[in-house]
Order: C-alpha cells, then sequence, then structure tokens
C-alpha cells in the first residue's frame, strides 16, 4: 500500500512540474529589423568560367549591415526572413531562413516542371548575404534565367551589457 501511495504522490509531483513551467525574463532586450530589397539585377551569380558551369551554382547578394557588429557577431543573434506580399494584407507572410519552397510551374507543352527553391541566408561582422537556388539548375543551361526582385527581413538581438 505504501508504494502505491508513494508511485501516486510521484505521478503527482512529476505532472505538477510538467503543466506548471518555469519561464525566466530578460529586462532590456534590445531587437532591431532591418528591411532589405534585392533587386532583380543586385543577384549576382557564382559561376566564374565555362569550367564551373556545373558545380551547384547559385545566386547571391550582399549587403553592407555595420549593425553586425563584432560584438552582435559574438554574442547577439542574428536572423533573416524571406517576405513576401508584404504591403498585401491578407497574403502578407514572412519565411525564417533556410527557406524551401516545393513549385510545380505548367509548361508549353501542358507537361508540368516540378523544382525546389531555396533561399538561404549568412552573415559576418558588417555583412550579410542572400542566397537562392533551385534544384533543377535551369540557370546554368540558360543565361538569361535570374531571380526576381525580393524582400527580405533582418532581425539583430543585440547582447545585454
Amino acid at each position: 500500500m505504501k508504494k502505491i501511495l508513494f508511485f501516486l504522490c510521484m505521478t503527482c509531483a512529476l505532472v505538477a512540474c510538467v503543466s506548471n513551467p518555469t519561464y525566466v525574463e530578460q529586462e532590456g532586450a534590445t531587437l532591431k529589423t532591418i528591411k532589405v530589397t534585392v533587386r532583380a539585377n543586385e543577384w549576382s551569380y557564382t559561376q566564374q568560367g565555362v569550367e564551373d558551369q556545373f558545380n551547384n551554382n547559385y545566386f547571391y547578394a550582399v549587403v553592407d549591415m555595420p549593425e553586425i557588429t563584432k560584438e552582435v557577431f559574438n554574442y547577439g543573434e542574428v536572423k533573416a526572413y524571406a517576405v513576401f506580399e508584404r504591403n498585401n494584407t491578407t497574403y502578407a507572410r514572412k519565411h525564417l531562413l533556410p527557406y524551401v519552397l516545393h513549385v510545380e510551374e505548367p509548361i508549353a507543352t501542358g507537361n508540368w516542371l516540378y523544382f525546389t527553391e531555396t533561399y538561404d541566408f549568412t552573415y559576418g561582422i558588417g555583412w550579410a548575404e542572400f542566397n537562392f537556388r533551385t534544384s533543377d539548375f535551369a540557370y546554368e543551361d540558360n543565361v538569361n534565367i535570374n531571380p526576381p526582385a525580393m524582400d527580405f527581413d533582418i532581425v539583430i538581438t543585440y547582447p545585454q551589457d
């Protein structure tokens, strides 16, 4: 009987711990959101020459970001979001990067084209870089393919003093 009572008491204690979580609050966190637009003509391509035409190339856009200081790099946090239809209250949405989108498009022959788009982000002290690639690498066969203009938000959480 004592074992059953002990087991019931322990079960109640564990359930009470799980259903009543403890949160630690930090005061004074400083966040800054920076809106970035990469125009279609601002994307660069990683292919340097004929020899590396099929070397998993992708598009990238580098932006100066003086807000990412050495202190932010070492002790803060930087996140980026792809922003779609920012000005449309019904369809506006953000996706935390990296973001992977599976796409299907009809083509002239009546068939469908299937591929994946990947949006990614990397940063360093004083700069940020957005990356865009597609799984079919159609831009390696057709140099006229270029990513469209895209909007991004960079959110910086500054370290506490």
